[in-house]
């Protein structure tokens, strides 16, 4: 399928930094043609640069520079496998009777399937969230309410000091669309603000994270790795991404 092809590509782009149109293809079994039209869509999504030959990922003076924001039924399909498992270790810390904010992404929608299956509440600003929650028995639901971004499809508060009405969740669970040595990136500042504040509510503060998320930056820094209690990471990252993580912040691997 295009979309699995097109994620090998990125794959191999994370592994190497750089590819050429015949090493792919050789890689994929597909043609050179095919290859050269996959390249010139990732290009115009911004998750690759073309060069002669060949293609690298978007670099600027610090790390990998995301130029576009990507919609959230593409996020839905790029490295999932990695997406599940560091999901499923972050379910893991919580417990019966626990109150957790869950923000928005795709990686924190697939915590949803692995909660205890015991009474405990939720606070989230993310309509998928929402959505997979919403039947679960054992879930006491509160939806912050806002402008939705139909591109990542959460909400957002008005800029009025209001924060999270009120709402504290002693654990917040939180994705960034990347991390940059101690840096925690997002791409919306009013999407960020409210991360920030549940962050800032919070006693135990989780990254949930893929691996191919570390060495880029976005627009907004809303936290560090040090202000966090621990990372939840894909076992099969990098270990050199492993290592470079453990500098700042506790990582766990599943």
């Amino acid at each position: 399928m295009k979309s699995e092809r097109q994620q090998a590509i990125l794959d191999l782009l994370d592994q190497h930094h750089s590819v050429t149109v015949n090493e792919i293809s050789n890689t994929l079994g597909v043609s050179n043609m095919t290859i050269r039209r996959d390249l010139a869509e990732l290009a115009d999504k911004g998750l690759l640069v073309r060069v002669h030959g060949g293609a690298q990922l978007p670099r600027s003076a610090r790390g990998t520079t995301l130029s576009r924001l990507i919609s959230h039924e593409e996020k839905r399909h790029f490295h999932v496998e990695q997406k599940r498992a560091a999901a499923m270790a972050a379910a893991r810390t919580v417990s019966a009777g626990d109150t957790i904010f869950l923000g928005g992404g795709s990686t924190l929608e697939l915590m949803c399937s692995y909660l205890p299956q015991e009474d405990i509440r939720v606070v989230t600003n993310s309509l998928p969230v929402l959505n997979l929650l919403a039947d679960n028995p054992h879930v006491d639901l509160f939806f912050i309410g806002g402008m939705m971004r139909h591109d990542t499809r959460v909400f957002t508060m008005p800029y009025n000091g209001r924060g999270l009405y009120g709402l504290s969740a002693p654990k917040a669970y939180v994705s960034a669309t990347g991390i940059f040595e101690n840096e925690v990136f997002g791409s919306r500042p009013d999407a960020t603000m409210v991360l920030s504040d549940a962050l800032a509510r919070a006693q135990e503060r989780y990254l949930v994270v893929d691996a191919v998320k570390v060495g880029r930056r976005d627009f907004c820094l809303f936290t560090t790795l040090e202000e966090m209690t621990a990372a939840f990471v894909n076992a099969d990252a990098d270990p050199q991404i492993l290592e470079a993580l453990s500098t700042y912040i506790s990582v766990v691997t599943a």
